[in-house]
């Protein structure tokens, strides 16, 4: 292999390595935050997963949307709006 071309792939391999290496040490600190958020204001990790995620992308009318035709679809299929969907399908016998 051309010397040139070695030392261009050992370098941008290098630089792919870094950047991973570096996303890594986001994501720890990302769950850092999380863990402390969650034990410290009691809310549920996955929810503020959630609402990073959304302020990140700024689509909260996506999500907001997203769960109505969610919401609409469950309700529809097991016709029911309770939080116990097996006590509803006991009481429809």
């Amino acid at each position: 292999m051309d010397k040139n071309r070695e030392v261009k792939i050992k370098s941008a391999v290098t630089e792919i390595a870094n950047s991973l290496l570096r996303i890594d040490a986001e994501r720890d600190l990302i769950k850092e935050i999380i863990d402390k958020l969650a034990k410290e204001e009691e809310i549920n990790k996955k929810t503020l997963r959630k609402l990073g995620k959304t302020y990140y992308k700024q689509n909260y009318g996506e999500e907001q949307q997203s769960f109505d035709e969610f919401s609409d679809l469950y309700e529809s299929v097991f016709e029911t709006t309770s939080n116990n969907p097996l006590e509803d399908a006991a009481n429809a016998l």
